[in-house]
């Protein structure tokens, strides 16, 4: 009792098959889309990547010139420094001098020339020029030889040009 009767064939049905066949060869082509999507990203990162290592390059190269000229700045300012510490003493006397020359370019008399006393009409002759005072007021006096030989200091209303 045994009765084996074979199954029958299933029909294939074209249809479905054209459409699996579809489905499977759409998938497959968006699969391969999307690894030369994923492919050509990573050679832009790749190409990305070179252009930041050279400017990372280019830049360090700029840092290291840089740094060279700020080291060879400092160097500079440092041996400048110790010269300007030499005369930081005598800055006093510096500006007292500036303050002279400026005075002086406005004056009549320069040391070296010969002057006439308003008061008695001698002559004399101008040694120095001594400006004194500070930031808010000065004075200008002439120093003097007169015709006796001894140095006196006037102001520049006692003297009048010959």
């Amino acid at each position: 009792m045994n009765d084996v009767t074979p199954n029958p064939p299933k029909k294939v049905e074209l249809g479905k098959v054209l459409i699996y066949s579809l489905v499977a060869i759409v998938v497959l082509g968006l699969i391969g889309l999307l690894i030369k999507g994923i492919v050509d990203q990573q050679k832009s990162n790749e190409k990305q990547a070179k252009a930041f290592k050279e400017q990372m390059k280019e830049l360090k190269l700029e840092i290291k010139t840089i740094s060279n000229k700020y080291t060879n700045m400092t160097q500079n300012r440092d041996s400048l420094q110790t010269i300007v510490n030499y005369y930081q003493p005598m800055r006093a006397v510096v500006y007292n001098a500036k303050l002279r020359d400026r005075v002086m370019d406005g004056l009549d008399f320069k040391p070296g020339d010969v002057a006439r006393f308003k008061v008695d009409s001698t002559t004399a002759v101008i040694v120095e020029i001594k400006v004194g005072g500070n930031d808010l007021n000065y004075y200008v006096n002439y120093l003097v030889k007169n015709r006796k030989g001894l140095l006196v200091e006037v102001s520049p209303f006692e003297l009048f040009k010959p």
